[in-house]
């Protein structure tokens, strides 16, 4: 079993290797390093494990970065959740995750304070990076945790109500509480870039 788990160690390596990515494992980067030159290094005890979503990119100006929060971005321009999903990645960044009551309050602020959402039936809402998509009722970010998990769970009052059967979608009101929204309705929305 040892054995397997080893050579399994020794492939993830050599893929990551040949896409020139670091490599989050302790026992790969002690022990195969020099074997197989990957771009190994110690400082994957300091950052989140490899994934596309939490890499440090530079500062944008088209985003409002908070000392301690995040850097963010409005777009008024209303598109279905899933375009605002895929525009937010181009930027290098993912629709917008609330991980505590400090961030929900700052990105409900740059919601109030950004110009009027166009295109939208319901300008009061944003998308933002949740969903209901694999099981009806249970929440999880665009990253996979739960939202208690992320670190927010205050609803807008009387939400989540999956009306008509087909609201399985997240977003924010601009009274600071989330919703459940349509996929494919146009909202406005609100991207994250993630700073480190």
């Amino acid at each position: 079993m040892a054995i397997i788990f080893v050579v399994i160690q020794i492939l993830f390596c050599a893929t990551l290797a040949m896409a020139q990515q670091p490599v989050p494992y302790p026992v790969i980067n002690w022990f195969y390093q020099p074997a197989l030159g990957c771009n190994c290094d110690s400082s994957y005890m300091q950052r989140p494990p490899y994934l596309p979503w939490n890499q440090p990119s530079a500062k944008r100006d088209d985003y409002t970065y908070t000392p301690n929060i995040g850097g963010y971005k409005v777009h008024t321009r209303a598109v279905p959740w899933n375009d605002a999903r895929m525009i937010c990645e181009e930027e290098g960044g993912y629709l917008a995750i609330l991980n505590s009551i400090a961030e929900a309050k700052v990105v409900t602020e740059l919601f109030k304070n950004a110009p009027p959402i166009t295109g939208s039936p319901h300008p009061d809402f944003v998308s933002i990076g949740f969903h209901d998509l694999y099981r009806e009722g249970q929440h999880v970010t665009i990253h996979g945790q739960t939202l208690a998990k992320a670190g927010f769970t205050q609803w807008a009052g009387g939400q989540p109500d999956n009306a008509g059967g087909a609201e399985n979608c997240g977003s924010l009101h601009k009274s600071g509480g989330l919703n459940d929204i349509d996929c494919g309705t146009s909202f406005g929305f609100i991207c994250e870039s993630p700073i480190y």
